[in-house]
Protein backbone atom coordinates (compact mmCIF):
# COMPACT_ATOMS: atom_id res chain seq x y z
CA UNK A 1 0.00 0.00 0.00
CA UNK A 2 0.95 3.49 -0.77
CA UNK A 3 1.83 5.09 2.08
CA UNK A 4 3.97 8.41 3.53
CA UNK A 5 5.72 8.32 7.26
CA UNK A 6 7.02 10.42 9.72
CA UNK A 7 7.56 11.21 13.24
CA UNK A 8 6.34 14.60 14.85
CA UNK A 9 7.49 13.20 18.26
CA UNK A 10 5.00 10.32 17.67
CA UNK A 11 5.33 8.12 14.23
CA UNK A 12 2.79 8.62 12.02
CA UNK A 13 1.50 7.09 8.60
CA UNK A 14 -0.66 8.51 6.22
CA UNK A 15 -2.66 6.15 3.53
CA UNK A 16 -5.95 5.44 2.47
CA UNK A 17 -6.64 2.43 3.92
CA UNK A 18 -7.56 0.66 0.09
CA UNK A 19 -5.41 -2.35 -1.42
CA UNK A 20 -4.28 -2.70 -4.66
CA UNK A 21 -6.56 -5.88 -4.74
CA UNK A 22 -10.08 -4.16 -3.49
CA UNK A 23 -9.42 -0.73 -5.29
CA UNK A 24 -7.32 -1.20 -8.61
CA UNK A 25 -5.60 1.75 -8.44
CA UNK A 26 -7.19 3.18 -5.18
CA UNK A 27 -4.01 2.42 -3.26
CA UNK A 28 -1.41 4.18 -5.55
CA UNK A 29 0.15 7.56 -5.79
CA UNK A 30 -1.61 9.58 -8.32
CA UNK A 31 0.10 11.96 -10.87
CA UNK A 32 3.70 11.07 -9.95
CA UNK A 33 5.97 13.24 -11.80
CA UNK A 34 9.71 12.68 -11.22
CA UNK A 35 11.79 15.94 -11.34
CA UNK A 36 15.59 16.75 -11.52
CA UNK A 37 16.81 20.36 -10.50
CA UNK A 38 20.10 22.13 -10.55
CA UNK A 39 20.26 24.76 -7.88
CA UNK A 40 23.01 27.77 -8.07
CA UNK A 41 23.94 30.08 -10.65
CA UNK A 42 23.14 29.86 -14.81
CA UNK A 43 24.73 32.33 -16.76
CA UNK A 44 24.96 32.63 -20.63
CA UNK A 45 27.66 34.43 -22.76
CA UNK A 46 26.79 37.18 -25.18
CA UNK A 47 29.26 36.28 -27.98
CA UNK A 48 28.17 32.75 -28.06
CA UNK A 49 25.33 31.98 -26.51
CA UNK A 50 27.22 28.86 -24.52
CA UNK A 51 25.87 28.15 -21.27
CA UNK A 52 27.71 27.93 -17.98
CA UNK A 53 26.65 27.09 -14.29
CA UNK A 54 27.65 26.91 -11.11
CA UNK A 55 25.75 24.68 -8.91
CA UNK A 56 25.27 24.65 -4.89
CA UNK A 57 23.44 21.38 -5.53
CA UNK A 58 21.07 19.03 -7.51
CA UNK A 59 17.74 18.37 -5.91
CA UNK A 60 16.02 14.75 -7.05
CA UNK A 61 12.49 14.79 -6.42
CA UNK A 62 8.82 13.89 -7.23
CA UNK A 63 5.02 15.77 -6.90
CA UNK A 64 2.16 13.44 -6.59
CA UNK A 65 -1.43 13.41 -5.00
CA UNK A 66 -3.07 10.85 -2.26
CA UNK A 67 -6.38 10.33 -3.49
CA UNK A 68 -9.23 8.70 -1.40
CA UNK A 69 -8.12 9.56 1.69
CA UNK A 70 -10.80 8.92 4.39
CA UNK A 71 -11.72 12.10 6.70
CA UNK A 72 -10.92 10.30 9.64
CA UNK A 73 -7.27 10.87 8.64
CA UNK A 74 -7.73 14.62 8.79
CA UNK A 75 -5.47 15.17 11.67
CA UNK A 76 -2.74 13.10 10.64
CA UNK A 77 -2.39 15.04 7.04
CA UNK A 78 -2.75 17.64 9.04
CA UNK A 79 0.15 17.02 11.20
CA UNK A 80 2.65 15.61 8.25
CA UNK A 81 1.81 19.12 6.97
CA UNK A 82 3.06 21.06 9.83
CA UNK A 83 5.73 18.44 9.84
CA UNK A 84 7.28 18.61 6.58
CA UNK A 85 6.64 23.04 6.58
CA UNK A 86 8.32 22.89 9.78
CA UNK A 87 11.68 20.93 7.91
CA UNK A 88 10.55 17.76 9.11
CA UNK A 89 11.13 14.41 6.87
CA UNK A 90 9.86 11.73 5.80
CA UNK A 91 9.31 8.03 4.19
CA UNK A 92 7.16 7.81 0.97
CA UNK A 93 6.42 4.05 0.14
CA UNK A 94 5.13 3.85 -3.08
CA UNK A 95 4.46 0.36 -3.64
CA UNK A 96 5.46 0.23 -6.83
CA UNK A 97 6.23 -2.99 -9.26
CA UNK A 98 10.06 -2.49 -7.50
CA UNK A 99 9.11 -1.77 -4.03
CA UNK A 100 10.68 1.78 -4.32
CA UNK A 101 10.76 3.36 -0.70
CA UNK A 102 12.33 6.52 -0.08
CA UNK A 103 13.73 7.06 3.36
CA UNK A 104 14.64 10.59 3.43
CA UNK A 105 12.50 13.01 1.82
CA UNK A 106 11.41 17.01 2.58
CA UNK A 107 9.33 19.56 0.58
CA UNK A 108 10.46 20.68 -2.04
CA UNK A 109 11.67 24.58 -1.70
CA UNK A 110 10.26 25.47 -4.81
CA UNK A 111 6.84 23.25 -4.34
CA UNK A 112 4.07 23.28 -1.95
CA UNK A 113 1.68 21.14 -0.56
CA UNK A 114 -2.11 21.00 -0.24
CA UNK A 115 -4.81 19.22 1.10
CA UNK A 116 -8.46 19.18 -0.56
CA UNK A 117 -11.95 17.88 -0.23
CA UNK A 118 -12.53 15.31 -2.96
CA UNK A 119 -16.13 13.86 -3.08
CA UNK A 120 -19.12 14.23 -0.87
CA UNK A 121 -20.32 10.93 -1.53
CA UNK A 122 -17.48 9.23 0.36
CA UNK A 123 -16.13 12.03 2.50
CA UNK A 124 -12.54 11.85 0.89
CA UNK A 125 -10.08 14.19 0.68
CA UNK A 126 -6.91 14.45 -1.76
CA UNK A 127 -3.22 16.00 -0.40
CA UNK A 128 -1.21 17.13 -3.58
CA UNK A 129 2.74 16.74 -2.45
CA UNK A 130 5.92 18.03 -3.94
CA UNK A 131 9.25 16.39 -2.08
CA UNK A 132 12.72 16.62 -2.85
CA UNK A 133 14.83 13.39 -1.75
CA UNK A 134 17.87 14.14 0.74
CA UNK A 135 19.53 10.78 -0.57
CA UNK A 136 19.85 12.42 -4.01
CA UNK A 137 18.72 9.79 -6.19
CA UNK A 138 15.90 9.90 -8.26
CA UNK A 139 12.49 9.50 -7.42
CA UNK A 140 10.74 6.96 -9.57
CA UNK A 141 7.41 5.58 -9.23
CA UNK A 142 6.65 2.81 -12.16
CA UNK A 143 3.06 1.09 -11.27
CA UNK A 144 2.00 -1.76 -14.07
Amino acid sequence: MASITFNDGSSATLDNGLTAVAAGVGSRFATWTPFTRRVGERAVTLATGASFAFTFRIDYGASFEMRDLPNTTQSVALRLIRHLQGGGTCTVTTDDAASRVYTTCSIDPEGDLSYAFQDAAYLTYTMSLSLINLSSADMLCQYT
